[in-house]
């Protein structure tokens, strides 16, 4: 396994010939902006100045995101734009709320602005441990919410991957509590909380629970998403396109996906026309700064796609579907496990049978080099969709509230009883997409009984409910002009001028 190089190289420019022969080529539009902010840890002037067209110039992320100010719109966002840089916010986890903003990497490349802390899901303040969602580095809770050529992390002294028992090499830190950090935990990255979220060429980086997808809408594109443990996970309705998924543990029995799609909800997370690899981050500054981390990589078919989260969750149905997925050698034939040995068994939550808990397919999986991979021996639970089905997924139909799923039951011929599912809509087993069969009725809970499906879609994590298209977001990314960045000399303050970058994505 070679050690991994996240991001991409060079920035995508737009009609850039300004700078080196003097002539503008065509021009483009200005896109309207509510304020642009400017946060820059080399910056020695007085926080929050206005500076050239800078609404505020601050050296630090908590005092730019809570100068944001309102008065923004879909159409017309904040900007908040992010020199190169290393911005550690340590033992403070970044709750954002505010909607209708753009968080942008000047330099576009996301090695080059590190957003990080150091927390895990243990670290006891005195008064109680944080828990999971208390680990994340940033919270963003905001609606119409974009983000490109930035690298979130979570740099967490634990766990730094090095053998099968998960436990730190020499911990540098302990909890307030005096205990020492020694086995792994939850340690997220970034939080999702918001609907209607955007990120173009970002990294994702951390070990278990990177990426916490906790309800609404949210897409990935040209992105970077790194992981051990269940690092992908939660009930989100997420799409990655043309992405690269790594699992960067070096032990036995890890997985991607840990989702807890409700039961009213089509789709949880979607993986469309990317790659998933099997490298080492030793040596990455934003999550191995010991350079502990074990130089090889996952060993061949230890490492499993996903698991049910959900199966435990209340109204809780995994699902999650890889579409032209390339994959490295590190995949267990058997492509998924169980959640744990409970799952298995008939109980007060469930009847034993993950096919009840789990909406999990693929269609036309791949080696890296774009061989087909057989998939004889993949769990009898999971699900080889037909080109026919797979031709559902795309990015507008997934962020579609409209979208008629059951429709195309599987098989698509049987309309009134897809599937194996009883489509008696007073059946607390029938729920979206019935496509998958009877579901787990278990799991109890006020929303468990779904009825009247499916003459009418559902779903309460879609805050702003409707039809989505998140290439509407990824048009209004503005940045600036190469020679601009050259004349700002370390990016102080003022830029000439900038651009929309506007790039057509694949479907």
């Amino acid at each position: 396994m070679r050690n991994i190089g996240f991001g991409k190289s060079g920035f995508r420019w737009v009609l850039c010939a300004a700078g080196v022969a003097g002539v503008l080529g065509s021009v483009v539009a200005p896109v309207a902006k509510a304020s642009e902010y400017l946060v820059n840890a080399s910056y020695a002037g007085p926080n929050g100045a206005a500076e050239g067209p800078y609404s505020g110039v601050y050296n630090t992320i908590n005092a730019a995101f809570a100068a944001v100010g309102s008065g923004a719109s879909v159409a017309n966002p904040n900007y908040i734009y992010f020199a190169p840089g290393t911005y550690n916010v340590g033992t403070t986890s970044l709750s954002y709320s505010k909607s209708n903003v753009d968080l942008i990497g000047l330099s576009g490349n996301p090695n080059d602005v590190i957003i990080t802390s150091t927390l895990d899901s243990a670290y006891n303040t005195g008064s109680g441990t944080i828990g999971t969602s208390g680990s994340a580095t940033l919270q963003l809770k905001g609606n119409n919410v974009t983000a490109a050529y930035l690298t979130f992390a979570n740099s967490t002294d634990t766990p730094y991957i090095v053998n099968d028992a998960h436990q730190a090499v020499s911990p540098t830190g302990s909890y307030a509590t005096g205990q020492s950090q020694t086995t792994n935990d939850p340690a997220v990255a970034l939080l999702l909380q918001g609907d209607e979220q955007v990120f173009d060429d970002v990294n994702v980086l951390g070990y278990q629970d990177t990426l916490y997808t906790k309800g609404g809408r949210s897409y990935f594109v040209n992105s970077t998403i790194s992981g051990d443990v269940d690092f992908i996970f939660a009930n989100g309705t997420t799409v990655f396109n043309n992405s690269t998924i790594n699992i960067d543990g070096d032990h036995s029995g890890g997985d991607i996906v840990a989702p807890s799609t409700d039961k009213r909800t089509s789709n949880g997370l979607v993986f469309l026309n990317s790659t998933i690899t099997g490298n080492s981050v030793k040596g990455n500054a934003a999550i191995d700064p010991m350079n502990a981390a074990n130089a090889n990589g996952p060993a061949a078919n230890s490492m499993y796609l996903g698991r049910p989260w959900g199966w435990e969750q209340a109204g809780g149905d995994s699902s999650a579907v890889f579409i032209n997925a390339k994959m490295a050698n590190v995949i267990e034939p058997a492509g998924w496990l169980a959640w744990n040995s409970a799952e298995t068994t008939s109980n007060a939550n469930n009847n034993g049978n993950p096919a009840e808990d789990s909406r999990f397919a693929e269609y036309n999986s791949t080696d890296l080099l774009g061989n087909s991979i057989n998939t004889s021996s993949r769990v009898s639970w999971s699900h080889q969709l037909t080109a026919a089905q797979a031709a559902d997924y795309t990015v507008d139909n997934i962020f579609s509230e409209s979208y008629p799923w059951y429709g195309d039951g599987y098989p698509s011929s049987d309309a009134s009883n897809p599937g194996t599912g009883s489509a008696n809509p007073s059946d607390p087993n029938y729920s979206w997409p019935a496509f998958w069969g009877d579901r787990n009725a278990q799991n109890a809970a006020a929303d468990d009984n779904v009825l009247n499906n499916p003459s009418s879609y559902s779903d309460p994590s879609w805050t702003l409910g409707g039809n989505w298209d998140p290439t509407a977001q990824l048009d209004l990314i503005v940045v600036p002009e190469p020679a601009t960045l050259a004349l700002l000399g370390g990016f102080a303050v003022l830029p000439l001028m900038r651009r929309p970058r506007r790039r057509t994505l694949a479907a």
